[in-house]
């Protein structure tokens, strides 16, 4: 091969090295707004999403398991981000009512105030972040990217609600 001519190997290896460059960038970008704006209400975007999650079901509850498995965090991260929405007084501990070894965390009506002011605040500075692109170029990159999360070397975990958002 003559010097100077890329090869598709180096050419792919190039194209990755660009894309993950670009992915570190924009979560970057989007973890620092998302928190900015979640300290404007006293907690963490963490803590805002695990709102929105209780926010969603059904009598504003979920067990601490099932809330793991929808933000794919760990059972000490969910059981830390509780803990903190308890002293905040804005979740509290509930026990499951079929199973005594389960715990439910349950919405306050504080955490529910919260979460209204909060999440209309926060889609919007969502779509913001992405203005720059239009909705076909917003689409394409969402879906490239689970792909990309779905069979990648890790086999990240992929919320269903993310993935069914891209089908509708």
């Amino acid at each position: 091969m003559p010097d100077g001519v890329a090869t598709a190997a180096d050419r792919r290896a190039s194209l990755a090295r660009i894309a993950a460059e670009a992915i570190l960038t924009i979560a970057t970008t989007v973890e620092r707004s998302l928190d900015r704006h979640a300290a404007e209400y006293g907690i963490t975007d963490a803590k805002l999403e695990v709102l929105e999650i209780l926010s969603c079901c059904s009598g504003r509850r979920a067990c601490l398991f099932t809330l793991g498995d929808r933000m794919g965090v760990t059972r000490p991260n969910v059981t830390k981000l509780i803990d903190g929405l308890e002293r905040q007084g804005l979740v509290k501990r509930q026990p499951h009512p079929d199973d005594r070894r389960m715990v439910h965390a349950q919405l306050t009506e504080a955490g529910a105030e919260i979460a209204a002011r909060a999440l209309p605040d926060r889609v919007e500075l969502l779509e913001r972040l992405w203005q720059h692109l239009d909705e076909d170029e917003l689409r394409d990159i969402s879906e490239a990217l689970v792909v990309a999360a779905r069979t990648g070397p890790t086999n990240c975990a992929m919320k269903p609600s993310d993935a069914e958002a891209l089908s509708t």
